[in-house]
């Protein structure tokens, strides 16, 4: 017997041709089928109503609907911020976090198991690089989550592909990701509520352009002097920052769009005035947002956050003498290992 197709690798065009040639239903069948499993995120075939019943048994024959298996759910008593590790089907984990604020409410998604980048300072880049996610394994981080917040009367409306691994490094799947999950006949969420954050994978965001597509960028930043990123970030050694500098401004030049710079504050490495200075230089040919990150602690490194008082001073170098428009955000979830790829590290160790 071959192997049952996953509904949920298929967008709504590959569906319908799925329906018609291997089931002989109609094409708009298909389409009904994708409003079930992406609009309304039903997890039972029997519930697609407007599929007559013998039809929903050839479906069920030849396909299914796959289920992530939640193996922890931790909610911080700080700010609420939920993080979930998610069990696949080869039995690889992954995580993802919920944010809440105000009324919004964003997911941060995993896009690979583990993460071959390796970013020092990075609990996920430990473990090593294990594979892409597929298609489906990316969408029902969202639909998983999504179920659970309907009953609470939330909905998620705002996506960041920055959770475990680097994104533009599933490029073919995370785009038919967005896709799927932009789709009217789905969740329906605007491309413009979409976050994709990466370390600087040139070719990357250079497909991006080719794409066109007015989704949100977020560059890992870190330092903004190469041998300092070439430590902490080793792909730097690849794409250097003048490399990453001159596609950041065509891709500004056609999108359009702010482009968020993270920078990640370690305490004797990069916090420096010298440091603010190359960052303010990097920073300010691009319509941006500087966000400052206090680091988290990962077990393992002996990465320190700065003081209150070298934090201030950072920021208001920034601010006030070189007007770059900066945030310092707080860390979310430290007391539930908030940092991406913490719980998935906890729960291999034991």
């Amino acid at each position: 017997m071959s192997e049952k197709i996953n509904l949920l690798n298929l967008n709504e065009k590959e569906l319908q041709e799925f329906v018609v040639n291997e089931l002989g239903m109609k094409k708009f069948h298909g389409k009904q089928i994708f409003t079930w499993l992406h609009g309304k995120i039903v997890r039972d075939l029997n519930e697609m109503s407007n599929i007559s019943l013998k039809d929903r048994e050839k479906l069920a024959e030849k396909a299914y609907i796959p289920f992530l298996n939640l193996l922890k759910h931790q909610v911080s008593k700080i700010d609420k911020t939920e993080k979930f590790l998610f069990e696949l089907e080869d039995k690889s984990t992954v995580e993802s976090v919920i944010l809440k604020h105000k009324d919004r409410v964003t997911i941060c998604m995993s896009s690979q198991v583990g993460c071959a980048v390796k970013c020092d300072f990075c609990a996920t880049g430990m473990g090593g690089f294990v594979r892409n996610l597929d298609v489906n394994e990316i969408i029902n981080q969202f639909y998983t989550i999504e179920r659970r917040l309907l009953k609470q009367g939330l909905q998620i409306n705002n996506i960041v592909f920055m959770g475990m691994g680097e994104p533009l490094l599933n490029l073919d799947n995370l785009l038919k990701a967005i896709d799927i999950l932009s789709s009217e006949n789905g969740v329906n969420i605007s491309k413009r509520k979409i976050t994709i954050s990466t370390s600087g994978i040139v070719p990357g965001i250079e497909r991006l352009l080719e794409e066109r597509l007015p989704v949100e960028l977020a560059i890992s930043l870190h330092s903004a002097v190469n041998e300092k990123r070439d430590w902490i970030m080793p792909i730097n050694k690849r794409y250097p920052l003048e490399d990453l500098h001159t596609v950041l401004q065509e891709y500004q030049k056609q999108s359009k769009r702010r482009i968020s710079f993270e920078y990640i504050l370690i305490n004797n490495f990069n916090c420096s005035e010298a440091d603010a200075s190359a960052l303010a230089d990097f920073v300010h040919d691009f319509d941006h947002v500087v966000n400052l990150i206090p680091c988290n602690p990962v077990e393992g490194k002996d990465y320190e956050r700065p003081s209150e008082k070298k934090i201030d001073r950072f920021y208001n170098y920034l601010k006030d003498v070189r007007k770059v428009n900066v945030t310092i955000r707080g860390e979310k979830g430290t007391d539930i290992d908030g940092a991406c790829g913490q719980l998935r590290q906890k729960h291999q160790q034991k």
